[in-house]
């Protein structure tokens, strides 16, 4: 029972752990995905009327875009706690750069401060027509429950996605895993992080203000002297970097709720053109048509 488990909503989930523990589970990112029931609405336009929600930070304002239809439960608990206030006066209490993530929805500056409107953890869903790419916006997934019965939950806590590269390591092991092409193509265009697919969810991408989300994370950090990956580093530093923050404050001013008007944001952030659109759709046919026929022991069809 999510409630009565320890890591109910005193803990967070320690950021930086999930992050470099995530990298395996690039395997079953993949599993039982039909490249043709995806569908990739984080690069369409968005409709009118859709869901939007204005976060207006200290250093700018930072518009999303809001998938109700896709993640209903990580939407509606966030329009909800917009609605009371609850991220107003909050601040980024977590940047980590190597992963272009920009942390924020804890009450406590430390993180550990994670609330819901019923108290509790919710049980984390997912679509497979939302992926981590850079300017995705995710809440904070952590795995909880009885040893023999464990599932993802989330709180309010919640994370934007700068800008970072996919490594063509990751790229490369995206199609020795079978990826749909679509999907590696997108990331290698727009970059991400891939490994969080599956993990950490989707619920909205920044359509204006990207710019914002990037400049935090070239703020100077409390901790910038830790080295992440030091096997010997300390518990001390341990719990520094997943607290490493801007040393001065960013602030959460308000969070408005509103609905898309294109005539607002002639211009949209982490969106394709549609002639981009359509050369990736173009590339990414052509890569799965030469998967399927190496798959058949045909040769590869005519370019």
């Amino acid at each position: 029972v999510p409630g009565n488990h320890p890591l109910a909503l005193g803990k967070a989930a320690a950021f930086l752990a999930a992050c470099t523990l995530c990298v395996p589970a690039l395997t079953g990112c993949s599993e039982s995905i039909d490249p043709s029931t995806i569908d990739y609405i984080q690069f369409e336009q968005p409709e009118e009327g859709q869901d939007i929600a204005i976060v207006d930070t200290s250093m700018g304002e930072i518009t999303i875009l809001l998938y109700t239809e896709e993640v209903p439960t990580l939407v509606n608990e966030f329009k909800a706690l917009a609605e009371e206030g609850f991220y107003d006066g909050q601040i980024i209490f977590h940047v980590e750069p190597a992963v272009g993530a920009v942390v924020t929805g804890s009450s406590t500056p430390d993180g550990n401060g994670g609330n819901s409107t019923t108290g509790k953890p919710l049980e984390a869903t997912y679509s497979n027509n939302l992926w981590p790419f850079s300017g995705s916006v995710s809440m904070i997934c952590y795995e909880a429950g009885m040893l023999w019965n464990k599932s993802n939950y989330f709180d309010s806590r919640f994370f934007f996605m700068g800008d970072v590269p996919v490594d063509e390591d990751t790229l490369a092991e995206m199609e020795q895993y079978n990826f749909p092409a679509m999907l590696k193509n997108g990331f290698e265009e727009f970059g991400g992080v891939p490994q969080f697919g599956r993990y950490h969810s989707v619920f909205g991408k920044v359509i204006d203000g990207m710019e914002v989300v990037n400049a935090i994370l070239e703020l100077p950090l409390t901790y910038e002297s830790i080295d992440p990956t030091d096997a010997e580093a300390s518990a001390e530093n341990e719990a520094q970097l997943n607290n490493n923050r801007p040393k001065e404050d960013v602030v959460i001013n308000s969070v408005t709720l509103d609905t898309f008007r294109a005539a607002d944001y002639p211009e949209l952030d982490n969106t394709p053109t549609e002639d981009e659109l359509a050369e990736l759709k173009r590339r990414s046919a052509e890569e799965e048509a030469a998967k399927e026929a190496a798959l058949n022991g045909e040769s590869t069809p005519a370019q």
